[in-house]
Formats: structure tokens, C-alpha cells, sequence
């Protein structure tokens, strides 16, 4: 059951190979009952990289393992995770299919419990994509039901994590890195990117973290801005701090390089034209999209308001100061 890779795909697992990130995921969005006896101290990243005994090879996006229980009682809880971003009806399936190939490495390697049983696996599944995820999470949903039969269905089901659809108080107070990302996933404009990077810088600010930065300028750099500035050079993000700069920079630019492609529009599509469209990009660009009252505006601005509003953009901190006159 293969699945589409995209660059996000690569830059997404490697901000979860990261501890913390995987630490705040599981306080944060999992949090089992059983929580309180989890020893994340002991947090270690295991291959996920199996041959089953038809020597067909699989591979999992990331697999932790933490120590559970009491000292002098302690095994190890396995915390599989799977990075998707489209709907697949048989998701449950594939997890699972991860689940056994785990099992049988950790048979093959006789690592199992004192009483020489396997150790729990906690199934993850991060879903981004933008529709709401619809799929069976229980493989039984995925087998055709016969009376008697119940018994011999497999009972396994996995916890799917939509960060698109989270609520939205699920995601603040923005304290953790997790929800810094899953913030800056569902981010509309520039402005509020900024605003998300100002608090991660807090608290990622550890040096010891000084990887994890990195890796998150380099997922931000390749996910999340495209999107957001669409035919600009992005240039190569070493660092968090970095990203902040750099858009603050491209900020100071923009009126001069978005006047100058106003004026190409208007010469293609006459003046007034090409300006209201030059406002209300790079609106978007830095706030998202906009309400339907504000596109009235810009619809019927005369050439004076299109160029005060333009020069307003720079300092606004909201879609409505830039429309307020002074």
C-alpha cells in the first residue's frame, strides 16, 4: 500500500526524530492513562527498517521506545509513528502490517518482557493533509462482518492525529513545539508565521536544541513557506532566528518589488487593475485570505486609496489597519 512522498515527507520525519518533539507529542495530543509510569529519560529512536520472512522489505517512518513501570520492573513501551498526508481507507492495515514486522524483529532479537512477552506498541498515525481523515481507525471496520465470526478478526486499531481538524484550544496555549507546528500547518499569512516563530524561538532556546531548530527552518523553509510566498526564492534556513530575519527582511521589500508588478499588471490590464490586485496579493501574503468586505474595498478603491493602502501594508499589524486613514 504505497503512499505519495512528498518533500514534506523527509523533513517531517526529521523533526521527529528529535526527543522532544516526540515527548511533547505523546504529553501533549496521546496521553494515556498509564502516562505517569512512561520514564522519558529513556526516549531512544530504534530502526524502522524490517525483513519480513519473505524478505520483503518495510519500512516505518519513525519508531521510539521509552522504559515503562517501576524500577526494577521496567520494560520497554515501542511508540511507532506513520507521517501521511492523504486519506487511505486502509491505513489500519498498514499500521498493523508495521506493528508485526516490529513484533518479529523483536522476536528474531529476543527482546521481549521479563515474563517473555512482546511489548506494547503505541500506533500513531500524524495525518496533515487537508481533508478531514474519514478512514476506519479499527482494522475490524475494514473486515466483512459474518456472525460467529467476530473471534478471528484481528482487534487493533490506531490513534490517527489530525492536525488540521484539531480544535482550535487543543493547539494554545503555544508552549509546546508540536502545537508551534501544527500552528504554523494550518497558518494563513506571514504575519501570523512570525508570530509562531517568535514564540518556538522561546521555547526551543535551549543550545542543546540548537538541532532541532535547524531542522524545523529547514521543514518550514521547504513545507510550509511556499505556499505561503509563492514565486519568491527561499533561501537555504540554517536556524529558526534565521527564518524570522529573513521574512522580516522580505518584508521591507515587498511594497517596491509588489509596486513594480502592479505596474506590469497595469500596463496588461490598465493601472487601476494591475494596483488593486497588487494590494490584495500581497494582503494575503502577509494576513491570508481575506474577508469579502475587504475585497469590496479594494474593488472600488480609487488610485490614491490603492497606493496609501499599499504603503499601509508595511506597517499594519491587522488586514484592518491597513484601510484606516490617517
Amino acid at each position: 500500500m504505497p503512499s505519495k512522498q512528498t518533500p514534506h515527507d523527509g523533513s517531517y520525519r526529521r523533526l521527529f526524530s528529535h526527543a522532544r518533539m516526540v515527548r511533547d507529542l505523546i504529553e501533549r495530543y496521546v496521553a494515556p492513562p498509564w502516562m505517569d509510569r512512561l520514564d522519558f529519560s529513556t526516549l531512544e529512536m530504534v530502526p524502522a527498517h524490517y525483513v519480513s520472512e519473505d524478505l520483503e522489505q518495510r519500512e516505518s517512518d519513525v519508531v521510539w521506545r521509552l522504559r515503562y513501570g517501576p524500577e526494577g520492573d521496567w520494560f520497554y513501551v515501542y511508540i511507532l509513528i506513520e507521517f501521511q498526508s492523504e486519506v487511505l481507507r486502509f491505513m489500519a492495515i498498514r499500521v498493523l502490517t508495521y506493528v508485526m514486522l516490529l513484533y518479529e524483529d523483536l522476536i528474531r532479537k529476543k527482546r521481549l518482557t521479563g515474563s517473555r512477552n512482546l511489548p506494547p506498541v503505541v500506533p500513531i498515525v500524524l495525518y496533515n493533509g487537508e481533508r478531514q481523515w474519514t478512514a476506519p481507525l479499527q482494522v475490524a471496520e475494514l473486515v466483512e462482518s459474518i456472525p460467529g465470526q467476530e473471534r478471528h478478526v484481528p482487534r487493533f486499531e490506531c490513534l490517527v492525529i489530525d492536525e488540521g481538524h484539531l480544535p482550535r484550544e487543543r493547539l494554545e496555549p503555544l508552549d509546546n513545539p508540536v502545537a508551534g507546528v501544527f500552528q504554523l500547518e494550518r497558518s494563513k499569512g506571514v504575519e501570523e508565521i512570525r508570530r509562531i516563530i517568535d514564540s518556538l524561538l522561546e521555547i526551543l532556546g535551549d543550545p542543546e536544541l540548537r538541532e532541532l531548530r535547524r531542522d524545523m527552518a529547514t521543514w518550514l523553509r521547504r513545507a510550509v513557506l511556499p505556499a505561503r510566498l509563492p514565486g519568491i526564492e527561499i533561501p537555504e534556513l540554517q536556524d529558526l532566528q534565521e527564518a524570522k530575519t529573513m521574512l522580516a527582511e522580505r518584508a521591507a521589500r515587498w511594497p517596491q518589488e509588489w509596486m513594480a508588478e502592479g505596474y506590469q499588471k497595469g500596463r496588461e490590464s490598465g493601472l487601476l487593475e494591475g494596483r488593486r490586485a497588487t494590494v490584495a496579493e500581497l494582503i494575503e501574503t502577509r494576513f491570508g485570505p481575506m474577508e469579502a468586505r475587504h475585497e469590496t474595498l479594494i474593488g472600488s478603491g480609487s488610485e490614491d486609496q490603492l497606493r496609501e493602502w499599499l504603503k499601509n501594508i508595511l506597517r499594519a499589524k491587522t488586514v484592518d489597519d491597513v484601510f484606516e486613514s490617517e
